[in-house]
């Protein structure tokens, strides 16, 4: 097939929106391969946040060297899980005089030795530094070289370096990012110098293979141990050195740049999964053609690329050989994409992560239109959009979560250079692109954001900073609502009256949008229109009668629309969109709604936002009306909308693309159940609504009803009710009703449930415009327990019909049983512990320390059904005060059990 780098004419619309447009299968490739994207980014973060904060920043010493080569000769011993050798650094001095070096390295790691060619040199180490008092005083472009002796043991909380098994056999492992090298090697670390070389020397015990950067140099052996000698010869950053050890199997392709040179791609698997990896890691090459054509020649042409496998979930973009926890398609593009783009362009600092992350993201989505198409192209960026708060600048580079925020760093990240690409038109983005790789500024260097946004400019010829300033540095996206109508003009055309809002209260966004305007019998023009107002006007003359206008037709804008719902009948009764994907939720969803648990007894029309399932669906569900989000025209024929939300493969894009405020506005009753709710509820429906959240991203542990007529809801399920987020109970809207509450987490209840009831209606609908939120997983809680009252809130609430009569009051009632978390934890001098039993019965609440003693016994009683609270004053069962430190709660209450941790702090 012809690849086409950048169409130069994009006509297609977004297809996640269109039904019918794009194969089932295409859109479940792309959210399968967007889920192992989030998992990589999730995992970094977690994996990283260990190390303490306190050492993130170069110390001003540092700034006074260079670092030009380091020489790493280690021996691993897997046994002991030790590492011991000896680290070489090479500098040239850069301030007027230096007469000491402090070099990173853990405190936890013992130094045995500093010197250089004129023997041995005075040090301390302390802080996690060594600071070594250098042989004389050096001056502006000297160089100096110190070499630091050390042993022990990388340290497990940072996480930076693991001794694992796999298959029996020892699996060793590094994953330095973003200032973890320090922890198993002595380095000035941080991404802004990078060393024009490093030799890397493992001894290991035979057997085992050590997969490093750059190219393999030698391999000697005494039968007893092997040393393999590795060379990189490009500059790198500390972060990317890297070693993985294993007994694996190795095999390789071949990259040919040109008919007469040719570069080995290697690759380290566990013997295990050789036959599971082939199908992916034949993509490797191809991957590789395509992102030279698109940015410039692979950087490392001289040495090789190549992946080795570890055990980590997601992978590591080390220069020249990626470690790979996992080998689908896109995760190989993501890291393969990143020896362009944060590993021979290294972000600055990590304040500006996103070009590493950011690129290596979008990379994913164009290796998707060069291999598949435009259509898989939209649709990876729909599945990358992100809607939350925050800059994709990172202000705080201790706080590694927020680094490696998947949906800021990565996602928004990447949206940015989609929009960028639209704005500078397709050819002057594949310049940018190629100007970026090119220049010698950066090439093999590091860069900022405004430094890419100079370059930008320069190959553009367009002022650029109003962009980079509100995408990179200001939070969320533009809220877009508009209004038309149409005048004849004279001559056959028509004069289209548009209007903009901006309905956002954080910042206003200068963008051009695209006015798609089509008649009647398929007559379309498409003009574009720079809006930066809160509300501007425009008039825009076709030849034809207008009957749809369209804003942002193709999604070249990350933001929502609230389209007009024109001429709603709201005659087709009641429309459950579901949001969660089968594929992935499996029997939990499927039973749900086997059970009828998100309609009852009434009658629906059913929209999946996810393509059809491979199995079909429960027999009493009918069959889809549609994919995608629903359009304005589908949304007003429906009086009701049930959204089943879920906010995972995408279906919050769903949510935000279906014009949901303009559908109550014009009289629509909506119901949506989800869990993280706080994403699916911006500002003007959380003002809609009454609420303030605040608890985000929690577990609920019960879900009480506060409204006579509705029922507590108890909780099931695989998942439980993770991921969360509760409400003041203190509503703001006088409308709204508090309808459950959750008691036993936060110390005082909190809402989980509300209903807006605008008075006298909204559109020409006197009793329009309601809608009820529930939070937490909707197939997680009892499914007779939510069908009864998803049953009573479309009945009593909405005022829809049932398909027959039905008992409402008939599912049972009653907290389910669970043991909350003590409030406050750390505690002194006294703690209340909260929990639920769903019937009268024995309860036993005892303390333990840490050895398993029993410290006291709480209670020991029948207690009734219902929420309970005991408090415990740090008292044992002598009488005597108990010391500082951590204790354990543990609950008996008839066949259940559950335990919980608390800490004492006197």
């Amino acid at each position: 097939m012809i690849k086409r780098h950048f169409p130069t004419v994009i006509a297609v619309l977004c297809l996640i929106l269109l039904p019918g447009l794009a194969t089932g299968q295409e859109i479940q490739d792309i959210q399968i391969e967007k889920k192992h994207r989030n998992s990589c980014a999730r995992s970094k973060a977690e994996h990283y946040a260990r190390l303490s904060a306190s050492i993130a920043a170069q110390s001003a010493n540092q700034a006074d060297f260079d670092v030009t080569f380091y020489d790493i000769d280690i021996t691993i011993d897997p046994v002991d899980s030790t590492v011991t050798g000896t680290v070489t650094m090479r500098a040239g001095v850069i301030s007027p005089t230096l007469g000491q070096a402090e070099i990173d390295l853990l405190d936890n790691m013992t130094v045995t030795s500093v010197y250089n060619g004129s023997g041995a040199l005075a040090y301390t180490h302390s802080a996690d530094r060594v600071t070594v008092t250098l042989d004389q005083i050096y001056s502006t472009g000297q160089t100096f070289e110190v070499s630091i002796q050390y042993t022990g043991t990388p340290s497990s909380s940072v996480g930076a370096f693991g001794f694992n098994t796999v298959g029996g056999e020892h699996m060793i492992w590094s994953l330095s990012e973003p200032f973890g090298s320090r922890s198993w090697w002595p380095c000035k670390d941080v991404p802004t110098d990078k060393a024009d070389s490093v030799d890397i020397a493992v001894t290991v015990p035979t057997g085992l293979i050590v997969a490093s950067n750059g190219n393999l140099a030698a391999m000697t052996t005494d039968g007893t141990y092997d040393t393999y000698e590795w060379e990189e010869r490009y500059p790198i950053a500390t972060y990317l050195v890297s070693v993985a050890i294993h007994p694996y199997t190795t095999f390789s392709h071949w990259y040919r740049p040109s008919p007469t040179d040719s570069m080995e791609v290697q690759y380290y698997v566990f013997p295990a999964n050789y036959d599971a990896v082939q199908a992916t890691y034949a993509l490797t090459v191809p991957m590789i053609e395509a992102f030279a054509s698109l940015y410039g020649e692979y950087p490392f042409l001289d040495e090789k690329y190549g992946h080795a496998e570890f055990t980590w979930g997601g992978g590591m973009e080390h220069q020249t050989i990626t470690s790979m926890g996992g080998w689908s398609e896109y995760l190989i593009a993501h890291e393969l994409a990143h020896q362009w783009w944060g590993d021979m362009v290294t972000c600055d600092d990590f304040h500006h992560i996103w070009l590493n992350e950011g690129f290596a993201t979008y990379s994913e989505a164009l290796w998707s239109e060069y291999e598949y198409g435009e259509t898989r192209y939209h649709l990876d960026m729909s599945a990358a959009k992100y809607f939350g708060a925050g800059t994709i600048y990172v202000p705080d580079t201790s706080d590694w979560n927020r680094i490696f925020h998947g949906g800021l760093s990565y996602n928004k990240g990447s949206w940015v250079l989609h929009m960028l690409r639209h704005v500078v038109g397709d050819a002057t983005f594949s310049s940018i692109l190629q100007a970026y790789y090119s220049d010698v500024n950066h090439q093999y260097g590091t860069a900022t954001t405004e430094e890419f946004r100079d370059l930008c400019e320069a190959v553009s010829g367009m002022v650029l900073d109003w962009f980079f300033q509100q995408w990179i540095y200001e939070e969320y996206y533009p809220q877009y609502k508009f209004q038309w109508s149409a005048a004849a003009a004279g001559g056959g055309s028509w004069d289209v009256a548009l209007t903009i809002d901006q309905k956002q209260t954080n910042y206003i966004f200068k963008m051009p949008v695209d006015i798609e305007i089509q008649s009647a019998i398929g007559d379309t023009a498409t003009v574009v229109v720079w809006d930066s107002l809160a509300t501007q006007s425009f008039v825009i003359n076709v030849p034809f009668e207008p009957s749809v206008v369209l804003l942002d037709p193709t999604q070249w804008i990350l933001r929502t629309i609230d389209e007009p719902v024109a001429g709603a009948t709201f005659d087709e009764g009641i429309l459950v969109v579901n949001g969660v994907d089968f594929n992935t939720y499996g029997a939990d969803i499927w039973t749900a709604y086997e059970d009828s648990t998100f309609w009852g007894s009434h009658p629906i029309t059913f929209w999946d936002y996810f393509p059809e399932t491979g199995s079909g669906y429960p027999a009493n569900v009918p069959a889809p009306a549609g994919h995608g989000a629903v359009p304005s025209s589908v949304l007003g024929r429906y009086s009701t909308v049930v959204w089943v939300g879920n906010n995972y493969n995408g279906d919050l894009a769903g949510w935000y693309d279906t014009a949901i405020l303009s559908y109550l506005e014009a009289g629509g009753n909506v119901l949506l159940m989800t869990r993280l709710g706080h994403d699916f509820l911006d500002t003007p429906l959380r003002d809609y609504l009454g609420i303030t959240f605040t608890n985000t991203s929690v577990r609920l542990y019960n879900c009480l009803s506060t409204y006579t007529g509705l029922t507590d809801m108890g909780i099931i399920g695989t998942w439980a009710q993770t991921s969360g987020a509760a409400f003041d109970t203190l509503l703001t809207l006088g409308e709204s009703t508090l309808l459950f509450e959750e008691t036993l987490t936060f110390g005082v209840p909190r809402g989980l449930g509300v209903w807006r009831e605008p008075a006298g209606g909204a559109g020409w609908r006197d009793n329009g415009g309601q809608m009820v939120f529930i939070s937490g997983r909707p197939y997680s809680y009892n499914h007779g327990h939510l069908r009864g009252n998803v049953d009573y809130i479309l009945a009593n609430f909405f005022g829809e019909p049932y398909d027959s009569p039905v008992d409402v009051a008939s599912p049972p009632a009653g907290p389910a049983f669970a043991l909350g978390q003590n409030v406050p934890n750390p505690f002194n001098p006294h703690t209340t512990i909260r929990f639920s039993v769903p019937d009268t019965r024995m309860v036993t609440l005892r303390v333990y320390d840490v050895a398993g003693r029993l410290v006291t016994t709480l209670a020991e009683q029948n207690f009734p059904a219902g929420a309970h609270t005991i408090t415990w004053n740090g008292i044992d069962r002598r009488g005597m005060s108990v010391a500082s430190g951590v204790y354990f709660y543990r609950i008996t209450a008839g066949a259940n059990t559950a335990t919980r941790k608390m800490v004492l702090l006197r």
